[in-house]
């Protein structure tokens, strides 16, 4: 699975490499709703080097794998592209030998597990499957703030604490709410468009939450640290996946 995973990663970094990387400034993100502005100010990315890509360092990460389940604890590995819009990600449990590997990248969507490597625990590639994983990248946005200026992305301001984007990749379209405080951070994404798995080859949308909590200073950018990720289920949240970011390393060369 990790030997996927950097394939992977390494067809999306070449093709990211033939992009100019610009400088965020005023007039670069004058079309930008006020309150993704106020963040990109507040945050301190004004004058600094737009992302065409970065990996993205977890000190833990931890995943449920239904809501009856206890927490397993992960070793993440991620890489985000912006130009084009792809992100891989590889997750093995560090209490059995069963790895992950996460990929959205032109349309397609992909998760697949395996045991010792070898025996396929989980696999799927659906529609549905393709359109959650864009909306996983489309719940990191702010993260990786390159993602807010391409062209595929429309944004409408609903109040000056929220505004909803809708994104088209590759024929697939979402739409979510990216919510701020008042201090201009980004709090939390819901969306309706992604798709819960009630069982083999079987979905339904279900709200769905990516949430920060907090913030921590990496030099002089202020970038999104606790996270978690929550399904809203009829019978209540169930919170699946937490974590916390290191450090992310924009413009990846190798």
């Amino acid at each position: 699975m990790k030997k996927v995973y950097f394939n992977d990663r390494t067809e999306l970094l070449e093709r990211s490499k033939v992009y100019k990387t610009e400088t965020f400034s005023e007039e670069l993100i004058k079309d930008l709703p006020n309150p993704i502005k106020k963040y990109l100010r507040v945050c301190g990315y004004m004058n600094t080097a737009v992302p065409v890509n970065a990996n993205i360092y977890w000190a833990e990460s931890w995943l449920k794998m239904s809501p009856e389940k206890n927490w397993g604890r992960l070793h993440t590995t991620q890489f985000n592209s912006v130009k084009p819009i792809g992100r891989v990600a590889y997750m093995k449990f560090s209490s059995m030998p069963v790895a992950a590997r996460d990929l959205y990248r032109d349309g397609y969507g992909e998760m697949n597990g395996k045991l010792f490597n070898l025996i396929r625990v989980v696999f799927d590639n659906s529609r549905e499957t393709a359109q959650s994983a864009l909306i996983t990248t489309f719940c990191e946005f702010m993260f990786i703030p390159g993602y807010l200026l391409l062209d595929n992305v429309k944004w409408e301001q609903i109040d000056e604490l929220s505004v909803r984007g809708i994104l088209t990749d590759s024929g697939i379209e979402v739409s979510g709410v990216f919510h701020f405080n008042k201090e201009g951070l980004f709090t939390h994404f819901e969306t309706n468009d992604r798709y819960f798995s009630i069982g083999k080859n079987t979905y339904k949308k279900v709200r769905f939450s990516a949430i920060v909590e907090s913030y921590k200073m990496q030099g002089s950018i202020k970038i999104n640290e606790k996270v978690k990720i929550v399904w809203h289920l009829p019978e209540g949240d169930y919170v699946y996946y937490k974590g916390i970011i290191d450090r992310i390393k924009i413009n990846v060369l190798e």
